[in-house]
């Protein structure tokens, strides 16, 4: 749908009349302006400001549309209501009293100037929205220079989320942050601290959506906005690496960040006939909303975070980093409860960091099909996102010490171990015993430990080495000899 018109839609014309009728007063604001003034091609939001009781009127509005909608109580101190519009794609309407006594006032309190311009509901329902357009803090001249500048010096104490939508916006439209709205951003950043995870959470994943997000990434870090929302990874800034790498810990992070991008941006180069199935994985959505491509980002991130606190240094002088995954990890969790992260997303990346390290095997010559079928079923069908996190790694290391045939064969590696993911998807192994064959023939107790054993079964029948229930049998034998004590 075209921007300009969808001002002229049936549904659109019904909600500018009954809001209009309620208060002469009443102005379209903000983005779905600005985003009629780029050009860009779908507006489903819109925000009015009303000279009355934002919380009231958009109650009403609600009510008395012919269409189902329902009313949310959006902000009722700051008397702001929504109405959602259940349709495809759906509508969302903000309706907000103004910030001040007149809609000029109104618009020196939001946040940036791109999205401080308003229309009359009279000059929009009237398809005069880029003629009519109330602009005082020359956000129309911003657009044209693709320039985010506050809109007042108050702005990020007003909301200090603001912040995070400067990169946000930067994110999405492409546009440079003006240098004064930088520095107030650097000076304002520990104002962060007072946003919910859950705001900071939901605007990160939209800067994630962009294919470059990296040089977003490395802004807010130059910032220190970044360090404020995720303060585990500060310690990773300037921390020298050994000689497989050739940047510190935080430069390798956001070239690994990039690689991600580029590997996303590319994949049928590094997995060829089985790219549509990577893609596919990559933009499925564990929780609504949130495409997985946000947590390998989130995973990149942290993947190394723990090097800083893992420091050994031998007899020769090398400088090492024992057990850095496990710290990751817990970094990482530290870092993901604080954003109210989802359980299955806390798992996901949690294990892709604790388990980066393990398809180095891809980097032989000649894996062994055994190793690379315990991989995958120790990770069952993340082991894609650990492939991709593992490879987007080993661009970004570049040291002396690493041999260059490594990237070729780790790419070789990851295309064959995601063929051979797919092809047990598609004609899955059935365990030849299940849990309550372990618990009552070796006196096991119920718990998570009858997942591991069952996937070792797995891999057991995948490699041919357990084709009946008795050589089941002594799979699970061999399994607890070496990792558990039967009770």
């Amino acid at each position: 749908m075209h921007p300009g018109h969808f001002f002229n839609e049936p549904l659109a014309q019904e909600i500018l009349r009954i809001s209009l009728s309620l208060c002469d007063e009443s102005y379209l604001v903000g983005g779905c302006i600005r985003d009629t003034l780029i050009g860009n091609h779908q507006i489903s939001d819109l925000d009015i400001a009303v000279e009355g009781d934002g919380f009231q009127i958009a109650r009403e509005v609600a009510d008395k549309l012919t269409v189902k909608a329902s009313f949310v109580a959006l902000d009722k101190d700051r008397r702001t209501g929504r109405i959602v519009v259940s349709q495809t794609p759906q509508v969302t309407v903000d309706i907000s009293s103004f910030k001040g006594p007149t809609i000029t006032q109104d618009l020196y309190h939001r946040d940036f100037t791109i999205n401080s311009v308003a229309v009359h509901l009279w000059d929009v329902m009237n398809g005069r929205v880029c003629e009519a357009i109330i602009d005082p803090l020359h956000g129309r001249e911003d657009l044209e220079r693709k320039t985010i500048r506050r809109s007042s010096p108050n702005a990020f104490i007003e909301d200090p989320l603001r912040m995070l939508r400067a990169f946000r916006f930067s994110s999405q439209l492409g546009f440079r942050i003006c240098p004064e709205t930088r520095i107030g951003i650097r000076k304002s950043a520990t104002l962060i601290q007072n946003i919910s995870g859950e705001r900071v959470r939901d605007e990160l994943e939209i800067v994630f959506r962009s294919n470059r997000s990296a040089k977003i990434i490395e802004q807010m870090a130059e910032s220190s906005l970044l360090w404020e929302i995720l303060p585990e990874l500060k310690p990773s800034r300037g921390f020298e690496q050994n000689a497989f790498h050739h940047l510190d810990v935080w430069g390798h992070t956001v070239e690994a960040l990039e690689n991600l991008e580029t590997i996303i941006d590319n994949l049928p180069s590094f997995f060829g006939p089985v790219s549509e199935k990577a893609l596919n994985y990559i933009y499925e959505q564990p929780v609504t909303g949130r495409p997985r491509k946000w947590l390998l980002k989130l995973a990149v991130l942290f993947h190394d975070s723990g090097k800083p606190f893992s420091l050994r240094v031998d007899e020769k002088g090398k400088r090492r980093f024992i057990g850095h995954e496990k710290i990751s990890k817990t970094l990482f969790l530290s870092a993901g409860t604080r954003m109210k992260l989802a359980s299955r997303e806390l798992s996901e990346v949690s294990s892709w960091v604790e388990g980066h390290m393990r398809p180095s095997i891809l980097t032989l010559e000649n894996p062994s099909q055994r190793a690379m079928v315990r991989l995958f079923h120790r990770f069952g069908t993340h082991f894609i996102g650990l492939v991709i996190l593992f490879l987007a790694d080993l661009l970004a290391a570049k040291g002396p010490a690493r041999d260059l045939a490594d990237l070729p064969r780790a790419k070789n590696g990851a295309r064959k171990a995601i063929e051979l993911v797919l092809k047990e998807e598609e004609d899955p192994i059935i365990p030849l015993l299940d849990g309550f064959d372990l618990m009552s023939e070796f006196g096991l107790d119920q718990g998570p430990h009858l997942g591991s054993i069952i996937r070792w079964l797995v891999t057991e029948q995948s490699l041919g080495l357990a084709q009946n229930r008795e050589q089941a049998r002594e799979a699970v034998r061999r399994y607890l000899t070496q990792n558990l004590s039967t009770k």
